[in-house]
């Protein structure tokens, strides 16, 4: 009804307070229940977790330990819900921990309703592929399995999907396994569900990753995407991203600049549907920060403005910084400290990596005697700003190893890092009042 309208407004807002204020006034439906728990996991609170799984406790889910417990009823779609949740969090082991106990408990004649569907595994996968578990790739080609036999057997389970496939070339690619991608596409081809531009992204995405040569990963990822075209498929903006950020890998920005100028004319045409976004341009705008071109600062500089003057574009943090790496990388910590003074003016809150990016240059700088004395203002900032509220400025290891770098090269004669005696370890730490040595 009415509520779940509104619910559902909250939910694709991640307004996760106003949903779970609103779940209180009235008698909820199961959708209710599926909406509130979207809404805190498209949320940015500490404590989505333990809010979801207070709802999840309400409706019956037994507690951890729990005795003795009676049957109970929830909707698989609140599960579901509460998976998602898992899944945007790169949460894989609770997530496959809450799949295995509904399965434990249809077993056990606990649970009355039906048990996972194909949605179910795809947030499983989905989490999977975003953790960092050496073990990852294997769990999730295990889950697929699990799934097409439970499919074969008349399990209840649907025929995999493409997208339950997708996800599963998504763990691949994160994970730089190319051959294993390229087999899974192939298979793809064979069962005929017509692999999409989603697949084959997936898959150059997995090139980029690996640790295949540069002549190879470009060539092979040409010819994935004229494969798409020739299967019938349509190239999009994806696939051009993964072809760009392979460029921008090898530091090829003249390469990657012609591909952003073939994105642009092939959406003139009407060939392509969307023309290049600030991700395209952001990717080459790193490829510039990687060539030893005497030009890049100005092409990257050019292309920045570009962007900026486009009224179709909001420029976001991550295309500040492809502009920040140039200046960063080249010690031109006039440049980049400029940078940082106009993103406030622009109203783009910086983060920690903006911060070790200006420190860096400064010890990257041609004339560094105030190096670490700018070091340790910025240092100073980001400790205020954290103070303020804003945690993503709380200095880490790298930033803190930045500082250091710039002390030391604003020191003639002081040596490398390696050289520094245990002493003067200490007295730099009671300096910058850390507790750890960022150097390991």
């Amino acid at each position: 009804g009415t509520y779940n309208i509104l619910l559902n407004c909250f939910a694709r807002a991640g307004m996760a307070s106003a949903a779970e204020s609103l779940l209180e006034e009235f008698a909820p439906t199961p959708e209710s229940h599926d909406l509130v728990i979207k809404a805190i996991s498209l949320s940015d609170d500490k404590d989505a977790v333990d809010r979801a799984w207070h709802i999840l406790y309400q409706l019956g889910y037994p507690k951890k330990n729990a005795k003795d417990m009676e049957p109970f009823s929830v909707p698989i779609s609140t599960f579901n819900s509460m998976l998602k949740l898992f899944a945007r969090r790169g949460m894989a082991t609770e997530a496959e921990a809450l799949l295995n106990s509904i399965d434990e408990f249809i077993l056990e004649g606990k649970f009355k309703e039906s048990g996972p569907n194909t949605r179910s595994y795809e947030a499983v996968l989905e989490a999977l592929g975003k953790t960092s578990d050496a073990d990852a790739v294997e769990r999730a080609e295990a889950l697929v399995t699990r799934v097409e036999v439970m499919s074969e057997l008349g399990g209840g389970v649907q025929q995999p999907s493409l997208k339950l496939y997708n996800t599963l070339l998504a763990c691949y690619a994160n994970a730089g396994k190319v051959g294993s991608a390229e087999r899974l596409l192939s298979r793809l081809h064979e069962q005929s569900l017509n692999p999409d531009a989603f697949s084959y992204g997936a898959t150059i995405k997995a090139l980029k990753n690996s640790g295949k040569s540069k002549d190879i990963a470009i060539a092979r990822a040409k010819e994935l995407s004229q494969s798409l075209e020739r299967n019938g498929g349509v190239g999009n903006e994806i696939i051009f991203a993964h072809r760009l950020s392979i460029l921008a890998k090898f530091g090829l920005a003249q390469q990657a600049e012609n591909l952003l100028k073939e994105m642009e004319e092939k959406h003139k045409l009407g060939d392509l549907k969307q023309g290049p976004g600030i991700i395209h341009y952001t990717a080459v705008l790193n490829a510039w920060a990687k060539t030893d071109d005497k030009k890049a600062v100005a092409r990257a500089e050019a292309l920045f403005e570009k962007m900026k003057a486009d009224n179709h574009f909001d420029l976001d943090l991550a295309a500040y910084h492809g502009l920040l790496l140039n200046y960063a990388v080249r010690g031109m910590s006039k440049k980049a400290r400029r940078l940082l003074v106009i993103l406030d003016s622009d109203n783009i809150s910086p983060n920690r990596n903006t911060f070790t990016m200006v420190i860096d240059s400064y010890s990257r700088a041609s004339s560094n005697t105030n190096a670490g004395l700018k070091a340790e203002e910025l240092l100073d900032q980001m400790r205020q700003l954290q103070a303020a509220g804003n945690s993503d400025v709380e200095p880490d290891s790298v930033c803190y190893a930045s500082v250091i770098r710039a002390k030391q090269a604003s020191k003639p004669g002081s040596g490398t890092i390696s050289d520094l005696s245990e002493f003067d370890k200490v007295k730099i730490m009671r300096e910058l009042q850390i507790e750890n040595w960022p150097f390991q």
